[in-house]
């Protein structure tokens, strides 16, 4: 390896990120997203660092793993909102007087009120966000078997205030 094949870190950085940010923005239409994921492209990139450096364009690596998270994230978005009416729809509010509209994110908070917050957290991870429990775990910083029990214990509470039968899964 020598001196001209390898990149420094600090100035792939400062050429690469503006750019991770400004393709996330125009994808996501959200500023913060898009940093965040940007940020998230560049952690991997110093993760391999050693490796990415002798690369001919390590920031072409950059930029394809923007893009996957960038579709990672929309996959997401759709996904939480699928889940969102999906479980909302379970929601039976017989109670309310007024005939003003609920929207899903209303039926999906009055679906896990009744959860502790740690369970709703998680929950809302699980179904909405669709993590698998090793994320969900990890990003907790607890065991899978921690994230597993949160889940029954919520599953069980939301079949019994709501009857939704069908509110349960594969816990990977």
């Amino acid at each position: 390896m020598t001196v001209a094949t390898t990149h420094d870190f600090d100035t792939v950085f400062r050429e690469v990120f503006p750019r991770l940010v400004s393709l996330g923005a125009l994808k996501t239409g959200r500023a913060d997203i898009a940093r965040d994921l940007a940020q998230e492209t560049m952690l991997r990139a110093h993760a391999r660092w050693e490796e990415l450096s002798t690369y001919d364009a390590p920031a072409a690596w950059c930029h394809t793993v923007m893009t996957n998270l960038l579709i990672d994230h929309h996959r997401s978005v759709v996904s939480e909102r699928r889940a969102v009416d999906r479980l909302a729809d379970r929601l039976v509010d017989e109670t309310r007087q007024d005939r003003t509209p609920i929207t899903a994110l209303d039926r999906w908070n009055e679906l896990v009120a009744p959860l502790p917050d740690r369970h709703r957290m998680i929950v809302t991870l699980y179904y909405a966000d669709d993590l698998s429990v090793a994320q969900i775990a990890a990003l907790l910083g607890t065991s899978r078997g921690a994230v597993k029990a949160a889940l029954f214990k919520a599953r069980r509470t939301l079949r019994k205030q709501h009857g939704a039968g069908e509110i349960g899964g594969d816990d990977e």
